[in-house]
């Protein structure tokens, strides 16, 4: 647990000085290590996936998933917030979206698949650091349309440690299959209570559902 909360220009600020003096996969890892950061398992041999990570409640989080995000073999991009672009031209690995145009985005992202011979595209399900009562589905929309895989990602503060599931194929599953798998996902990796604040930990559930129960 850090002592602190810190907020994303100030990890940004960190992690571009770290790229710059040494853009290699294997300094990040290293990075990693000396932190005491670990992979739980291996990661799966996907040429291109949705990386959906949960749960995503710190600006912490956005520091180490540059330094994994930068120790993956295949391209990868993580997603962020618009006003965080500037990063994207500094030579960060950054996919920025604005909020409110899901539909358009989601399109776009699932297309860009289809120019490239490999991409992992990470992002968190929750979108925000604070507590909401439910997640987004673009995830599953956007593997869907750029016919990829999903991989169910975990960060787990306690014992300082990512976790990723198996491949998921959404051309085979429902959105509600997926939402089910992905719960019991974080039920076995106890994900509600990993994150770097738990109480900030977003409740499994997409938006239709959350309003239904309302």
């Amino acid at each position: 647990m850090m002592a602190a909360e810190i907020g994303p220009r100030e990890i940004c600020g960190i992690a571009l000085v770290l790229f710059l003096l040494a853009p290699k996969q294997w300094f990040w890892k290293l990075c990693l290590d000396l932190l005491g950061w670990k992979l739980q398992g291996t990661l799966p041999s996907c040429r291109k996936c949705v990386v959906a990570c949960y749960p995503h409640t710190s600006g912490w989080d956005l520091l180490y998933g540059l330094f994994l995000v930068n120790g993956v073999p295949e391209d990868s991009k993580i997603m962020m917030k618009a006003s965080l672009t500037w990063m994207k031209l500094l030579g960060l690995p950054v996919q920025a979206v604005s909020r409110g145009k899901n539909a358009g985005q989601a399109d776009a992202l699932a297309k860009s698949f289809q120019s490239v011979s490999s991409r992992w595209l990470w992002l968190w399900i929750s979108g925000t650091r604070k507590k909401s009562d439910f997640i987004s589905s673009g995830f599953y929309y956007i593997a869907r349309e750029g016919g990829v895989a999903i991989v169910f990602g975990g960060i787990d503060y306690r014992t300082k440690s990512f976790i990723a599931s198996a491949p998921h194929d959404p051309q085979k599953l429902s959105k509600e299959e997926v939402l089910k798998l992905y719960q019991e996902f974080a039920r076995k990796h106890d994900l509600a209570n990993s994150g770097c604040i738990p109480g900030n930990a977003s409740t499994i559930v997409f938006r239709d559902a959350a309003k239904k129960a309302k």
